[in-house]
Order: structure tokens, then C-alpha cells, then sequence
């Protein structure tokens, strides 16, 4: 699985699967993104699918969970404009 070191990384953790990466880089451009933060990767054995993705709001940051083949993760986008910055990262 790929390392992300981008300018608004946070946290210690960098490990991205691989389908978040598209997201991840689209975040880090985004003028209202603060920060990125990657979260625990939790393995899906015997559960290949498609890449869905899930939003959550919440006061200030966007939960983005992403199923990938074989592994989910979620991704804390820090932000100040929750809903806008939804709508440009559906479009990933």
C-alpha cells in the first residue's frame, strides 16, 4: 500500500489503500482543506468489491470512508466548509 506525504498531511499515520489515493490528492489541492488525516486500514478478507465511498459531516472535519479491494479506511478531511468540499470530492 502506498505512503502519502503531502503538505497537509496529519497524524503519524501515512498508509493510504489504494483507492483512496485519488481522493487524498484532490483533497490536498482544495483550497478549504486544512488538513488530511489518514486513518487504521482494516482488512476485508474474502469481501472483493467495487470502491464505494461514504461522507460524514461533522462540525469542522468529513469522515470519508472508502472500501477498496480488499481493505476499508477512513480519512478525516479538516475543514472548515464540510458540505463544499463534499461536493467537490464526489466528483472523484
Amino acid at each position: 500500500m502506498p505512503t502519502w506525504h503531502g503538505p497537509k498531511a496529519g497524524g503519524s499515520h501515512t498508509t493510504v489503500i489504494e483507492a483512496a489515493m485519488p481522493l487524498v490528492r484532490k483533497a490536498e489541492v482544495l483550497v478549504d482543506v486544512k488538513r488530511i488525516s489518514p486513518g487504521f486500514i482494516k482488512p476485508t478478507p474474502g469481501r472483493p468489491g467495487f470502491r464505494r465511498v461514504k461522507f460524514d459531516r461533522m462540525n469542522g472535519v468529513l469522515r470519508v470512508t472508502i472500501r477498496g479491494q480488499g481493505a476499508v479506511q477512513q480519512i478525516w478531511v479538516y475543514t472548515d466548509h464540510p458540505q463544499r468540499v463534499q461536493q467537490l470530492l464526489e466528483k472523484t
